[in-house]
Formats: structure tokens, sequence, C-alpha cells
């Protein structure tokens, strides 16, 4: 754990220490998931363990050192973004979708021509989303969160029982 960089109150920056350290546990265990294009609430919940992540190093930004908290800072934003697109386009795409079978017949064209249009762009950002997240998994950044706030900021061992229950 770090030292208080300016004079502030050291349990409040150890327990803050701590909260960052179990958000980053939780967004290095739900990572995995994202990749799996058959885990249709993946993006969603590494997208939460991102921001909460992110909200809490919000916090924090005045209690570590900036040499070494802004580039895991930067981290939590770059991840929140790689997946901000790939969710925006399931979400519209999962609306569209359900509001075809409903759909009056002079609509359903137009309605279906969006539907393609959503699926191209997913699948364009979701390859996007998989080579950030995959250069993320591969960087030495897993290593350093785990150095500067300890052994709590590693990813669960995975099996199959909790894989899902990652972010819970």
């Amino acid at each position: 754990m770090s030292k208080v960089r300016r004079g502030g109150d050291a349990r409040y920056d150890e327990a803050l220490g701590r909260l960052i350290a179990e958000r980053f546990r939780q967004l290095w265990s739900a990572l995995p998931r994202a990749l799996d294009p058959d885990d249709t609430e993946a993006v969603h919940d590494i997208r939460v363990a991102s921001r909460r992540l992110r909200a809490a190093m919000d916090v924090g930004i005045d209690c570590f050192p900036a040499t070494w908290f802004r580039p895991l800072h930067q981290l939590a934003k770059d991840v929140t973004s790689s997946l901000g697109e790939v969710r925006d386009r399931e979400v519209l795409l999962a609306h569209f979708q359900e509001e075809r079978a409903s759909a009056p017949p002079a609509e359903s064209a137009g309605i279906d021509r969006l539907i393609v249009r959503l699926s191209t762009e997913l699948e364009h950002h979701r390859r996007e989303m998989e080579i950030s997240l995959t250069e993320i998994q591969s960087s030495p950044m897993l290593d350093e969160s785990a150095r500067r706030f300890g052994k709590a900021a590693r990813p669960l061992p995975v099996s199959p029982a909790t894989s899902s229950e990652a972010v819970s």
C-alpha cells in the first residue's frame, strides 16, 4: 500500500486502497467473459465493474502518487470506453428487434435496415473491443495493480460455477 501523498488521513487512504483493490479484482475477474460473444451479459458486467473502479479511483486521485496512479486510472477509463460502443449497439439492437416483432408492415423494412446496420456496427466494435481487451490482458497492468494495491487486486480464480457471478 502506498504512503499518503498530501498528508491526508492514512486510514482513509488505506481504506480507499482496499476498495480500489477489490474493484480491480472485479474488473480482472470479469474481463475474460467480455471476450465470449455468447455471454450476453458480459459486456454489461465488465462495464459496471470498470465504472465502479473509475469512481473509486476518481475519489483517490489525490491520495496516491500520480506517477503510478494515473496510468492505472487511465486503464480503467480505457476499459470503460472500449466497452461502451459495443454495449450501446447491443442495447439498440435488442430494442429494434423487439420493435420489429410488433411493427406495422410499413415500418418493417426501415427497422430491418436499422437492424442490419446495427449488427454490422456491433461486429466492428466488438472486434475493436476484443483487440483492446486482449492488449490490456497481456499488459503489465494486472501486475502493476497488484503491486500498488496488494494481492487483493488480483482476479479471482475462474470456475464454471462462479464465472458469471464475478461482478455481482
